[in-house]
């Protein structure tokens, strides 16, 4: 005995994985987009830094810090992203990231000393770390186990083909059009990913019966701790002496947080 069909009821019909790889890949094309911006941005600095040091008038001290405030921002930050990703609502937490991102390269873009570029740097330093965990959080919340392997492939080929490009990209865009629109590029393809997340990222919505508690405490001292062993390792041995004084202090300070 077979049971009878609600005539107002539409038929479900199932979903071949054809449809569903579809769909999958339709919701990646707004966050590939976003984090290949992110990875284009972390080298396609590489070349301009000699014209942005000459026209601002930066010292080699201010061109170690444009680089090593991006990386340290994003250090820092990562698994602060990854945890807000598991209170929070994801895509809500990726398009603030991507905000976070936009607002930085405008600022660079802008920058009229190398202060402010070193300042807009360390933001967007803010929204890479931001684009990197949710990536790979949003992956593994759209898709089955069993996927992912076949999925994270194409962020990997993101991640070679902006860090291979990257270069030659600054480069190009300096010869252009001049140094700012390193940062200034990025701006538009950004929303545009943006939008694409909006119109196309779904995301599984998870339900708590408690309101989240964000550790603000916990996160301060991660910050603390990851920022003094990253400042010692990088300028050790340039700023100041392995044996100094400034060094034991980094080294203590990461070691008590």
């Amino acid at each position: 005995m077979t049971a009878t069909q609600d005539p107002g009821r539409p038929a479900l019909a199932a979903r071949t994985p054809d449809q569903e790889h579809r769909d999958v890949l339709r919701a990646l094309t707004g966050i590939l987009a976003a984090f290949f911006m992110a990875m284009v941005t972390l080298t396609i600095i590489g070349t301009a830094l000699p014209v942005i040091m000459a026209d601002l008038g930066g010292d080699q001290t201010a061109l170690s810090w444009t680089v090593t405030g991006t990386l340290l921002a994003n250090a820092v930050t990562t698994p602060v992203w990854g945890k807000l990703a598991d209170l929070f609502d994801k895509k809500k937490l990726l398009l603030g990231a991507i905000a976070i991102f936009v607002v930085g390269s405008a600022v660079a873009g802008l920058a009229g000393s190398i202060t402010m570029l070193v300042v807009a740097r360390v933001i967007q330093g803010v929204g890479m770390g931001g684009l990197t965990a949710l990536s790979q959080t949003i992956l593994g919340a759209i898709i089955a186990p069993r996927e992912r392997g076949r999925y994270a492939g194409y962020m990997g080929a993101v991640m070679a083909v902006a860090t291979s490009v990257g270069p030659l990209l600054g480069g190009l865009i300096v010869d252009a059009f001049g140094w700012r629109w390193c940062f200034l590029i990025p701006v538009p393809l950004s929303v545009l990913a943006a939008v694409l997340i909006v119109r196309t990222l779904r995301v599984p919505e998870v339900r708590r019966e408690q309101t989240p508690k964000v550790d603000v405490l916990g996160m301060a001292l991660l910050a603390v701790a990851t920022s003094g062993l990253l400042l010692w390792v990088s300028f050790a041995g340039k700023l100041f002496e392995w044996g100094s004084w400034q060094s034991i202090g980094l080294c203590c300070k990461n070691r008590e947080a």
